[in-house]
C-alpha cells in the first residue's frame, strides 16, 4: 500500500501555497519541539505546561500553529483539522507520518532564534524529530548558538543509537 490521495492533495496544496508555508512558524524564540516519552508522551507534557503558562509566555508547538491557519474554501476549516483527518489513514508510516514530516520540516525551517525542546525516550528514525526536524534545524541559519549546542547532543544520541535521550531545554 502507498500514500493515499488525500495525503497527496495536502502536499500539493502546500507546494502551491507558499504563503501558507510561511505561516507555519512560531514567533521568534517561541518554537517548541517534542518527541518520545518520559512517564507519558512528551506532547501531553508540553501541552499541559503551555496551558499553565501566563498569557504570552507559552512556547508554540506545530499543532498550535496549524490550529491558527484557517483554510477558507478548503476541505477543512483549519490546517490542523485537515491534518487530523489524514492522521488516521493506514498505513500510518506512508500517510500520517509523511504529513507530519512535511509540516514539521516546514515548521523547523521557519524557526528563528532560540528553539526549545522536550525529548524523552524512544526517539529513533521512526520519530518525526529524528527523521526530519533535527536535520532541518541543523541547516537553519536563523537559529541561535544554544539551540545548535542542544541539537549536537541530540545528533550524538541518534548516531550512537541511544533512543533514551530524556532531555529538555526551554530557552527564554
Amino acid at each position: 500500500m502507498t500514500m493515499q490521495q488525500p495525503v497527496r492533495d495536502l502536499l500539493i496544496f502546500l507546494q502551491k501555497h507558499p504563503a501558507v508555508r510561511l505561516r507555519i512558524r512560531a514567533a521568534p524564540n517561541r518554537t517548541l519541539l517534542y518527541a518520545g516519552t518520559f512517564f507519558r508522551p512528551m506532547w501531553k507534557t508540553t501541552d499541559d505546561a503551555n496551558r499553565s503558562c501566563p498569557s504570552g509566555a507559552a512556547k508554540e508547538t506545530l499543532p498550535d500553529v496549524l490550529a491558527r491557519i484557517s483554510l477558507e474554501g478548503q476541505v477543512s476549516p483549519t490546517l490542523l483539522a485537515w491534518v487530523k483527518e489524514l492522521d488516521i489513514l493506514e498505513p500510518w508510516d506512508q500517510n500520517g507520518f509523511i504529513v507530519w514530516r512535511a509540516l514539521s520540516g516546514i515548521f523547523a525551517s521557519n524557526a528563528v532564534g532560540a528553539v526549545s525542546f522536550s525529548v524523552g525516550s524512544g526517539v529513533d528514525r521512526s520519530k518525526v524529530f529524528a527523521a526530519t526536524e533535527l536535520a532541518v534545524l541543523l541547516r537553519n541559519p536563523r537559529i541561535d548558538g544554544v539551540t545548535r549546542d542542544v541539537l549536537a547532543y541530540y545528533q550524538r544520541c541518534l548516531l550512537s543509537k541511544n533512543p533514551g535521550m530524556n532531555f529538555g531545554v526551554v530557552i527564554g
